[in-house]
């Protein structure tokens, strides 16, 4: 007479080993020992749910945006104003034209602000094989932008995100990750200031932007250079 097939799992919580035991319809059993990652993906390719999360009006300039299994989000997104108020140390300066910027920020489920990326693009319609540049001022090592002892807000809702790039340029800088390679002229941070000061952002492209090598698929997945 045949029997129903079962399998029984045992896990020994001291050593992580996984067990199986099948029993066949005809009443064979079979055992055998199992990787614990192979448990872990046979679970995870033979989950699903028909909740969907939805992410909500998201902020201007997004161009890509990922969801964690834990309610966090990845969010990617261009700042396409090309001028903003920044400052070194005490020195400020005004509506300082800039290059293309895009940012990246990770937010918890509560909506915290963390592990902020910040890079520079090439002045064309964003694709996945856009060209990055070195980000030539200071605080960036990479696409990793250092916030100091800065503390970031909260975002209850993704749009709410449409405010962090201001909020991020407006931190004061100094001259920390700062490299004189990474501008063609060669120039200190000051000296780079004082010329782009009175410039247009198109200006960057022909005589201060150096290529990274990387592209924006890259600043997406959060390589670093």
């Amino acid at each position: 007479m045949n029997g129903r097939e079962e399998i029984t799992l045992r896990i020994n919580p001291n050593t992580c080993r996984v067990f199986v035991e099948q029993t066949n319809g005809q009443g064979m059993t079979s055992h055998k020992e199992i990787e614990p990652s192979a448990l872990y993906e046979a679970v995870r390719q033979n989950a699903f749910s028909d909740e969907m999360q939805y992410s909500g009006v998201l902020p201007p300039g997004c161009f890509s945006i990922g969801c964690g299994v834990n309610g966090s989000w990845e969010v990617c997104m261009a700042y396409d104003r090309l001028r903003a108020d920044i400052s070194l140390y005490d020195t400020q300066y005004p509506n300082f034209p800039l290059p293309r910027l895009v940012f990246g920020v990770s937010l918890s489920a509560k909506g915290k602000a963390a592990r902020c990326r910040l890079g520079v693009v090439k002045d064309e319609v964003l694709r996945p094989e856009t060209p990055m540049y070195h980000y030539p001022f200071s605080n960036v090592s990479g696409f990793h932008l250092c916030t100091g002892q800065n503390s970031l807000p909260v975002y209850k809702s993704l749009y709410k995100l449409r405010s962090f790039p201001d909020y991020i340029l407006r931190m004061p800088n100094n001259m920390d990750y700062f490299q004189r390679a990474r501008n063609k002229p060669g120039l200190e941070y000051r000296e780079l200031l004082e010329l782009l000061k009175d410039k247009e952002p198109a200006y960057y492209y022909d005589h201060i932007l150096i290529p990274n090598g990387k592209t924006l698929a890259d600043f997406v997945k959060g390589e670093n250079q």
